[in-house]
């Protein structure tokens, strides 16, 4: 089952202060040596940062283009970042122009990060 990406509820700056225009948002998880769950970004959200911290191994991002049903059917195509397989921490910053992304932990545990 697909994770959704969801608001930081403690995140309350956008009420005060107008030029942060919503609230963000944050994912994190711990991926242990296989294919993470997909990550819905939801429409609207611009500019996410990604970031993987393998403890041993290799670690990657993948990404999907395909539809919100291929994604629940689990026969979506997943696409690695440019950044290819990582052995240390690696962020990027990725335009949200895609149906979700995922972590893939090729040994060992990597934590993922996704924030917006």
């Amino acid at each position: 089952m697909p994770n959704k990406l969801s608001p930081d509820l403690d995140d309350q700056q956008f009420q005060q202060n107008r030029t942060i225009p919503r609230q963000r948002f944050n994912h994190k998880e711990t991926v242990t040596s296989t294919t993470g769950e997909w990550l819905y970004l939801p429409a609207g959200v611009g500019d996410v940062l990604v970031s993987v911290a393998p403890a041993s191994g290799t670690a990657r991002v993948e990404y999907t283009q395909d539809d919100v049903a291929a994604v629940e059917a689990g026969s979506a195509e997943g696409k690695p970042w440019s950044e290819g397989d990582v052995s240390g921490y690696t962020d990027s910053l990725m335009v949200n122009a895609v149906t979700a992304i995922r972590c893939v932990a090729a040994s060992g545990s990597t934590e993922f990060k996704v924030t917006a």
